[in-house]
């Protein structure tokens, strides 16, 4: 081994300046690499390469295996871990992005707290408290641009930046800007940390580093520069970024092109012909695929059309971002047995990523009913033996009850119901969850949050929060909100990480995937330009809500000077660097894209997607990219129906290629789905197994209630499922109003009896007597409420009052109308009926019912809890808008004709059971009515002869339930109005087969005379 020579102490530093990366390879990195790899072993200095990305760092260690120089003692690095080396010995931290957001919210917060009185300036501090990215990015341009806020006119945000600044003092933090800045100073005095360093690959892009570069050459020994000629996109970033190495470093050395490389496609940077030797061109393929999916599978079709080519060394696939094409395309690559490097990768979810974790999250930032519910049943251990159906079912009916859904009132009320016992014991669970303070300081915060983590057993997230914040949690004295800090919880437990397959881990593969940001300055033998779709390359660019491209173009020109070597020398002044706009971004994209056409040798093929991805309905246009290139390629321009024919001709090619069709496996689930698939569209068939019925009775009696015998002819399915398979919509309806109005107006108009006792008659109250009742119950539930909420030290809500007010309005009227009655002395309200109470019908079946009549009157009092030999009339209260159940007609069959619709439409059925329970407990004559805002009580609006007189109807509701075959009917998903929720995996049928197996499974159901014939 050579002997290892002492360090030269002289500094040197080389500029060179080219237009590619061949004559760059040749004239300056093949030589700077041979004697960096020998002085490697001779010295004790660090041999380093600092590249923008990993990605160049992987380009050039390809190459050097391909010409066998050793890589010993040659680091490679990027911005990032070359900010790491240089203050390795400061002192002071750097703080994550996440503690940032978290300081900058809290100084926005305080500020428009501050400022209260002004509502619009307090408006503009609250939304950069809730979204504090946008500022904080603009306040690092800024800054790493070596200004400050005060040269920018919002005074509201310099304010706010101001307090933020004063935070992060508190804390000792340094910004980056300033740490770039200070290792700068430092390199002045400081001994060399390099031997040797390569800078490669950084252009005007790379401004905002442009103080640490300067550091790192400061810190070199020997230092070598490779710079790109400006570009006419970016002429006046690049011409600044160029001048000012050069003013600092001397003049770039320019490298020679001896070289001649192949450029085929250079000719579709342009947007004409002219001047191209036709004889070097080439045209791309053009590949357009239906969805992500099809696009993927062209992808990796034409990859394998290009590595079959002898002159494929090296092939690119360039994508806009991570997404579903890139997953897709390294998943097929890999199914092909293709070795490739996935330098974007997938996000995966790492040991944080647990549904208890994100419950407790919504938790925290909602003190509710359904967080609460989701949180029980992510954490069963909470549960103290309960389960999580008897909890949900109990809490959503005290909801339903009372109408609050705040987890604080509804655990005070459960406490108060001393004589239920499952509430008592829910109560004392629900104290159990501990909540973090509304605001305080984050020091409190991390205390609360270790002592709930500790019972929740949370150890590994407490670890993790405690190394994040050991250093400076205790440093800032103010107080902020709890949605500040849970934020700033979920960033720094963020355990998702990139992913992917090993198969896409060989980064000496030839084939690379890589975004079109990270592949600048790499050459290949073939390259795919895919996801050019409009929107995705270029990106939007927008400008910045609080520095705009007008402000930067002013900023820019105030920091340019003219050089040392004379006119057209452009500089930046001293701690100033270039402020990049929107437009500037977007001329970056382009220079990016342009380079990328020079960068292929031998194929080109471009990709895009004919739909979008979020819309499959939509088509998706392609990207100005994509239709450029095409016009230049084929001298015409790109249409929709282009695209459709090109899509057309992708997939007649990838049919060609049969690359992706597998012949189709047997499987028994898959065609037992076929099976049932096929059997729900039979029309000429009833109802069957795979149609919400059963293939034969079962033992179990099922028992359905008056309101769901009332929804058996709308949702069949969905009752069904419930009382069969035990399965509903965990989902809540989150509209309460109407169920906890009707709930209010039944529970206040069933005092009007005025008896404690169930199943009991009473003297009809006079007018004055209903109204007194109803008052006391309704006023007495009020007060009930408001001492809840006293008891939790807040006022009743002004909406809550307002709903109240309107049940007991909706109460006193429908009692006004009650009160108008005569000549039926005798009442009962809320009579219940036996559990099961069976109803007698034809030819001795017998129809389960359950439920609770709201009213029965009576002409004499009927003895005891029978109604033997007695006269009744049922009511039934609705507190919507309903109609009266009095059929229209102007003759006796017509009347009955349109009885029967209001049956088979499920509108009539409930009160009709009420009807067969009466004469089943021995009523003689038996009147039926519904009471609602649209009705009125002056006579019965049905006899429930007339109901009875259509027995078959009866007749096929037992045996709906003795048999167990419901069906399937209405709407699966309806786009024009409300529709109940069923499963997801429930298949829309077109409602004419519905109709048709509808009438054939329960013929008595038919909806007029002629389904029926």
């Amino acid at each position: 081994m050579p002997r290892r020579e002492p360090e030269e102490p002289k500094q040197s530093v080389s500029l060179h300046i080219g237009s590619s990366f061949a004559s760059a390879w040749e004239n300056v990195l093949l030589p700077w690499f041979n004697s960096a790899a020998l002085a490697s072993l001779k010295s004790n200095g660090t041999v380093a390469v600092a590249t923008p990305f990993p990605s160049g760092a992987a380009f050039l260690r390809s190459k050097l295996l391909e010409h066998e120089i050793p890589l010993l003692g040659v680091n490679f690095i990027t911005p990032a871990h070359l900010r790491e080396l240089l203050l390795a010995e400061d002192p002071s931290s750097l703080p994550l992005r996440e503690h940032l957001r978290l300081l900058l919210a809290t100084a926005a917060e305080s500020i428009a707290s501050r400022i209260s009185a002004n509502v619009d300036l307090a408006a503009i501090a609250k939304s950069i408290s809730r979204s504090p990215d946008n500022l904080l990015r603009t306040f690092d341009q800024v800054s790493a641009a070596g200004w400050n806020f005060q040269d920018i006119d919002a005074p509201i945000v310099r304010e706010i930046v101001q307090e933020f600044q004063r935070l992060v003092r508190q804390c000792e933090f340094k910004l980056v800007h300033e740490a770039d800045r200070d290792a700068l100073a430092a390199a002045r005095t400081a001994p060399p940390r390099f031997s040797h360093l390569l800078l490669i690959g950084f252009t005007a892009k790379h401004w905002p580093l442009w103080p640490l570069l300067q550091a790192a050459i400061s810190f070199a020994s020997r230092a070598t520069v490779v710079l790109e000629y400006p570009r006419e996109q970016t002429r006046a970033a690049d011409e600044s970024w160029i001048g000012t190495w050069e003013e600092h470093f001397d003049s770039a050395a320019p490298i020679a092109d001896r070289t001649e490389r192949n450029r085929p496609f250079v000719h579709l940077n342009q947007q004409g012909t002219t001047g191209i030797d036709s004889a070097s061109r080439e045209e791309p393929q053009f590949l357009v695929g239906l969805n992500a999916t099809e696009q993927a599978q062209a992808i990796c079709a034409i990859a394998l059309k290009f590595l079959a080519e002898k002159s494929c060394t090296r092939l690119g696939i360039l994508f806009p971002r991570a997404g579903a094409v890139v997953r897709l395309v390294s998943e097929f690559l890999t199914r092909s047995g293709i070795p490739h490097h996935d330098a974007i990768g997938h996000l995966t979810p790492g040991e944080f990523e647990e549904p208890s974790w994100n419950a407790w999250v919504h938790l925290q930032e909602n003190h509710q009913l359904e967080p609460v519910l989701r949180f029980l049943e992510a954490n069963p251990n909470f549960m103290d033996g309960l389960s999580i159906q008897e909890v949900r079912e109990n809490l959503r009916w005290v909801y339903r009850q009372i109408l609050i859904d705040d987890i604080n009132l509804l655990r005070e009320y459960c406490a108060r119901q001393t004589d239920d016992e499952k509430l008592a014991r829910i109560a004392k669970l629900l104290p159990s969850i501990a909540f973090l303070p509304s605001k305080t300081t984050l020091a409190q915060f991390l205390a609360e949050t270790k002592a709930i983590f500790s019972k929740l057993k949370w150890d590994n997230r407490w670890i993790e929060i405690e190394r994040f914040s050991r250093r400076w949690s205790a440093a800032s004295p103010v107080e902020f909100s709890r949605a500040i800090y849970l934020r700033w919880l979920k960033e720094i437990l963020d355990s998702f990480a990139i992913g992917r397959a090993p198969q896409a881990d060989h980064v000496y593969s030839r084939v690379h995937l890589l975004s079109y940001g990270e592949a600048d300055g790499h050459e290949w033998s073939h390259l795919i330009l895919a996801g050019l779709n409009q929107g995705e390359w270029p990106q939007s660019q927008r400008e910045s809500g609080f520095l705009s491209d007008e402000e930067i173009v002013d900023l820019n020109a105030r920091a340019t000077r003219r050089g040392s070597q004379g006119e057209g020398h452009s500089v930046l002044a001293k701690e100033k660097t270039f402020l990049l706009s929107a437009q500037d971004e977007r001329q970056i994209a382009l220079r990016q894209f342009s380079a990328a056409l020079e960068s292929a040798e031998h194929g080109l093929a471009i990709t895009a997607s004919l739909l979008q991805e979020s819309a499959p309905e939509r088509v998706w246009n392609p990207s100005e990219l994509f239709s450029q290139a095409y016009f230049v390629a084929h001298n015409a321009p790109l249409s929709q129906e282009t695209m459709s024919i090109l899509r057309e001709k992708t997939s007649a090619w990838l049919k060609d290629q049969e690359l992706f069709e597998s012949a189709p496996e047997t499987n028994a689930e898959i065609n037992q789905t076929r099976i049932a698939y096929e059997a729900r569209r039979k029309a000429e068939v009833p109802f069957g197994e795979y149609e919400f019925a059963l293939r034969e009775p079962i033992d179990r009696k099922i028992t359905l209630r008056a309101t769901e015998w009332d929804k058996v002819v709308k949702t069949p399915a969905l009752i069904w499922l419930n009382k069969y398979l035990g399965v509903e919509n965990q989902e809540p309806d989150l509209n309460q109003w109407n169920a906890a109005t009707g709930s209010w107006v039944h529970d206040w108009l069933s005092k009007i009896a005025a008896s404690k006792e169930k199943n009991i008659f009473v003297d009809f109250p006079s007018a004055n007597e209903m109204c007194e009742r109803i008052a006391r119950g309704a006023h007495g539930f009020r007060k009930a409420i408001v001492d809840l909420y006293a008891d939790s030290g807040r006022p009743v809500p002004d909406w809550w009052t307002s709903g109240w007010s309107n049940a007991l309005a909706l109460a006193d009227f429908l009692a006004s109308k009650l009160a108008e009655v005569e000549g039926w002395p005798r009442m009962a309200a809320e009579w219940r009926l036996e559990s099961p109470q069976l109803l007698s019908l034809n030819n001795g079946n017998k129809l389960r019912v359950r439920g609770r009549i709201d009213l029965i009157l009576a002409q004499t009092q009927p003895n005891g809890s029978q109604l033997t030999g007695a006269d009744v009339w049922i009511v039934d209260y609705k507190t919507g808008n309903v109609k009266p159940l009095t059929p229209p007609g102007k003759t006796p069959e017509a009347r009955a004709a349109n009885l029967r619709k209001k049956l088979v439409r499920g509108d009539a059925i409930q009160l009709g059971l009420y009807g067969l329970a009466a004469r089943e407990l021995g009523a003689a004559e038996i009147h039926l009515s519904i009471l609602s805002l649209r009705t009125e009580l002056e006579r019965p609006q049905l006899a429930m002869v007339d109901l009875a007189a259509d027995s078959d109807f009866w007749t096929e509701l037992y045996r709906m339930q003795e048999t167990g075959i419901f069906g399937l009917r209405g709407l699966i998903r309806n786009e024009f109005g409300f529709s109940p929720d069923y499963p997801l995996a429930t298949l829309p049928i077109d409602k004419e087969f519905l109709d048709e197996k509808w009438v054939l499974t329960h013929p008595a159901f038919a909806d007029d005379e002629d389904d029926r014939s």
